[in-house]
């Protein structure tokens, strides 16, 4: 049977490509997790499953060509020229389709750390600016040779295995023989692609048994996770679980008239004196991709941000605060709306167009002048169509309106943003309050340092100091620096002179963290991987605030409106999931989103005494003391009772999300 030509076809092409996923497996381990401090067992089990992906995908690429050589006559591959052809097409195809899947794959868990899935495709509804993105970013012309040497090695291997099939002679055998070959070969060649024993066959999922993304990743393959990330549908909430959670949501967020049947989750909230004879302004500093382990406040010692730790020091600062989900354009959304994103697929919430209409709380800051500066397009995301879609009156600045030039794919430069910014807010009418957003975009990938008429100095210290504090390499490292040195520019230099100065608080939140390396020093957050929802939050305003204060009660991206309103003092309807983090009594939670959002999501309820976590269905539930210094095993069964009331809540807050959704507008 080992001299079957068909057989050796098969396993020819099989083997070939099995081995290269097994070394492309190999070779992702060495650059992205080699160092986390993986459980050993667990990444070799990961890495088992992972090669019974690859195997699944080497024998579907070998399976047109085996195909071909089972037709007859001139349409095999024995005497059919076309049939040849055929392969070697086929074979150069698959080629160019490996390439391209796992340089997407590395240049995506570079750039987001998930595994390629069919979230990217949103990038196609910003083609320009995310080719612009690419071209900047990434070496784009060696990768295109990759992609061609791909096709050209397909091509290459598809034709010996075709000569090699056509220049073997037919093996005699008999019929019984003949037919117990075929019938184990088609059995073996089955259970290869199933990938386990019975009749459920290998699926994403088992890659997660776990609870660790890191570890997860290392069992996934790229073009099956994509595939199935691109086939999975969103889910709606689950009507009869929200009715059940529904006062328990509702006694937590203070709603005016509970009622599981209406499912209303609006109360009013009463103004109040503030002593000042007008309103303070509020401006909302959006600090791109800057997560809470790269901030000196939390016990970085690079001093990456000095202004930063010193208007946390002289503020209000929130040392336990978190965004639902990571990703700019869901905390867009989660801090207009109100609502966690807790989208599923491949897409986020500001781009769903059935949902873009919701009421948000930026509306009643009553006879406030109300503006967004964006430094590139807002078109992005359909952030633009998300603000001015829902934000009344609203001043929109983006790409187009400054006079200063882009300096790269996301737009102007911070610096020019916030000169442009301030010159805007102090031409504005000083009697008359505003609310103002400032997004920042620097401190993101290509990490430009723009040649501009500031004394901003690059520093490159050794690469492994920087990375043994949370930063990738010098490059993030000199973002984050230049974010912080703009951010004090604009408050201690532009407004600190401006007739706003003294009547103003500015609310300044990391809107995401991205990838990181591993540190010391952000305890329960890196232990239980909350590093990326984990941001700095402050309210700095010295002329409006009373004396610093640290805030260690967990906080969400949702209270921000919600607070901002309080400090005003003005009255409003709150119909969102946030509550005033000054003003209302504890307990608080947080509500974060992550894991494999396109197929099983990660939720997790941060409180101030235990983090419970699960999956979105209440899958392995565990429930950490976050007074234990190691955090390495669950406490269920110490307290049942704790788990289900923080288990109830989780599922309430997330049901409540999605049902807002669809039920929340204006």
């Amino acid at each position: 049977m080992l001299l079957s030509p068909r057989l050796r076809l098969v396993l020819s092409i099989t083997l070939t490509w099995f081995v290269i996923f097994a070394v492309l497996r190999v070779a992702f381990f060495w650059w992205f997790l080699a160092g986390q401090g993986l459980d050993s067992g667990e990444a070799w089990q990961a890495f088992g499953i992972g090669l019974r992906f690859d195997l699944r995908i080497a024998l579907l690429i070998a399976l047109p060509v085996v195909l071909l050589s089972l037709l007859p006559g001139h349409f095999g591959l024995r005497t059919g020229r076309i049939s040849r052809a055929l392969a070697v097409l086929w074979m150069a195809l698959a080629g160019m389709a490996v390439a391209l899947t796992y340089v997407a794959d590395w240049a995506h868990y570079s750039y987001l750390e998930e595994r390629l899935n069919a979230s990217v495709l949103r990038f196609f509804q910003n083609s320009g600016d995310s080719l612009r993105m690419v071209w900047e970013s990434y070496p784009v012309i060696p990768l295109v040779l990759v992609l061609i040497a791909g096709a050209l090695f397909g091509a290459w291997l598809g034709a010996r295995v075709v000569r090699m099939f056509v220049q073997r002679p037919r093996p005699r055998r008999g019929w019984l023989r003949g037919t117990v070959a075929v019938v184990a070969c088609t059995y073996l060649y089955a259970l290869g692609i199933m990938g386990q024993f019975g009749e459920v066959p290998l699926r994403w999922s088992d890659a997660y048994f776990a609870s660790n993304q890191q570890i997860a990743s290392l069992g996934l393959n790229p073009a099956v996770f994509f595939y199935d990330t691109l086939i999975a549908g969103t889910r709606e909430h689950d009507e009869g679980l929200l009715e059940e959670r529904y006062r328990r949501v509702a006694d937590y967020l203070g709603v005016d008239h509970p009622d599981p049947k209406t499912l209303d989750f609006s109360r009013k909230v009463a103004g109040h004196d503030t002593g000042r004879t007008r309103p303070p302004n509020v401006v909302f500093i959006h600090l791109e991709s800057l997560g809470a382990n790269r901030v000196g406040l939390f016990g970085n010692p690079m001093d990456a941000t000095p202004n930063v730790d010193n208007f946390g020091r002289h503020g209000y600062f929130f040392p336990n605060f978190m965004v639902p989900a990571s990703g700019t354009a869901r905390t867009v959304f989660g801090l207009v709306t109100g609502i966690p994103d807790v989208s599923w697929g491949g897409s986020t919430a500001s781009r769903n167009p059935q949902i873009v209409d919701q009421y948000t709380l930026v509306n009643s800051f009553k006879n406030y002048q109300r503006l967004y500066f964006i430094g590139g397009s807002a078109g992005w995301a359909n952030i633009g169509g998300l603000l001015k879609n829902n934000i009344k009156d609203l001043e929109l600045w983006e790409a187009g309106d400054y006079d200063a030039p882009a300096v790269d794919v996301w737009g102007i430069s911070d610096r020019d943003l916030f000169k442009a910014a301030h010159r805007r807010l102090d031409a504005l009418d000083p009697d008359k309050p505003f609310v103002a957003f400032i997004q920042t975009a620097g401190n993101h990938r290509p990490f430009t340092i723009p040649e501009d008429d500031s004394e901003f100095e690059v520093n490159n210290p050794p690469e492994g100091e920087v990375q043994k504090h949370s930063f990738l390499g010098n490059d993030q490292y000199n973002a984050v620096r230049l974010l912080d040195y703009n951010v004090g520019y604009y408050i201690n230099q532009l407004a600190a002179h401006s007739h706003y100065a003294d009547n103003t608080i500015y609310i300044m939140y990391g809107d995401h963290n991205d990838r990181s390396s591993t540190s010391q020093h952000m305890g329960y957050s890196e232990a239980l991987q909350l590093d990326k929802h984990h941001v700095p939050m402050i309210i700095y305003g010295p002329g409006v605030l009373g004396e610093p204060r640290v805030i260690e009660h967990p906080a969400s991206l949702v209270d921000l409106m919600p607070t901002a309103l309080g400090i005003t003092g003005l009255p409003y309807e709150n119909r969102t999931l946030g509550r005033d983090l000054l003003n209302t009594e504890e307990p608080f939670y947080a509500l974060t989103f992550g894991g494999n959002r396109s197929q099983r999501p990660l939720i997790g309820l941060l409180g101030k005494d235990y983090h419970l976590g699960m999956y979105y269905n209440g899958e392995n539930t565990r429930l950490y003391d976050l007074e234990h210094p190691d955090l390495e095993a669950p406490v269920n069964d110490q307290h049942p009772d704790i788990t289900a009331d923080r288990k109830a809540m989780l599922e309430g807050l997330y049901q409540a999300a999605r049902y807002m959704f669809h039920h929340n507008k204006p």
